[in-house]
């Protein structure tokens, strides 16, 4: 794989988001990490999957905008589609899932960190957000489900509303995370975590997640999936294609400074 490293830590199975500075992503990136999510789940030596970085201070910036952002439609509605099918999927796996978070986690990269069973974030100035409405664009059903189910109704309100980021103190004072450590022992604490879950009955384990997600109020994974017509209405919207523009320069222009 080009974009995701693999490792075994006895029966945790250790994915590595590696590409570039942020681990932005773009489609090939999502199909490597769907493919990989589908081997853990095949391989019976497999227990757990940890889900880190290569690159300390970034999780992941999110979708990779000068690429994604210059989408038409049929070929966005498929890279979202894709992507909703890695959330989904790392969501419904009856393995137990934990995120070393070792820096920012924005956008797709919150979104992803958002299906995790557990969530370990190093101490320092991160941000964590779910900053679509800056931009102009609307998260599905689902992420806002998953958002008011991890921090509740009133702080996902908040966060979507504002498009602010959250710090590690207020992400661990809120749900968002399960504990906050010191940034270089981000991934061994996250693993020491995984080993413990891995050590739960299998059959226990995923009967017991996928009851608390179906009480929780998602879909099981077997169910047909909310469509994408009204995020994608809205992402091709005047005012979202404005903004994504004046992003998009922006960034060119600090690029071509540095």
């Amino acid at each position: 794989m080009q974009f995701i490293q693999q490792s075994d830590e006895s029966e945790v199975r250790v994915l590595t988001l590696a590409r570039g500075k942020a681990n932005a992503m773009n489609l090939p990136m999502i199909e490597e990490l769907i493919e990989a999510i589908r081997e853990g789940e095949r391989d019976d030596r497999v227990r757990a999957l940890l889900f880190a970085s290569a690159r300390l201070g970034f999780f992941s910036a999110g979708f990779d905008v000068e690429e994604v952002f210059s989408y038409d439609l049929p070929t966005m509605r498929h890279f979202f589609g894709r992507f909703m099918h890695l959330y989904e999927l790392a969501l419904h796996t009856p393995k137990p899932t934990v995120g070393a978070i070792s820096g920012h986690a924005y956008a797709g990269g919150a979104f992803l960190a958002l299906a995790f069973d557990l969530r370990i974030m190093a101490e320092g100035e991160f941000g964590f957000a779910l900053n679509e409405i800056n931009f102009g664009a609307v998260l599905p059903r689902s992420l806002r489900l998953a958002l008011i189910n991890t921090v509740g109704s009133r702080e996902a309100t908040r966060m979507i509303l504002s498009g602010d980021s959250v710090k590690p103190p207020r992400a661990l004072q809120t749900g968002l995370a399960d504990e906050v450590v010191p940034q270089e022992q981000t991934l061994s604490i996250a693993l020491a975590h995984a080993h413990r879950m891995a050590q739960k009955p299998a059959t226990a384990f995923a009967f017991s997640k996928r009851a608390l997600q179906r009480d929780a109020g998602y879909l099981d994974a077997s169910e047909q999936h909310e469509p994408l017509d009204e995020f994608l209405a809205q992402w091709f919207s005047p005012e979202c294609a404005e903004r994504r523009r004046s992003l998009v320069a922006s960034l060119k222009a600090k690029s071509s400074a540095a």
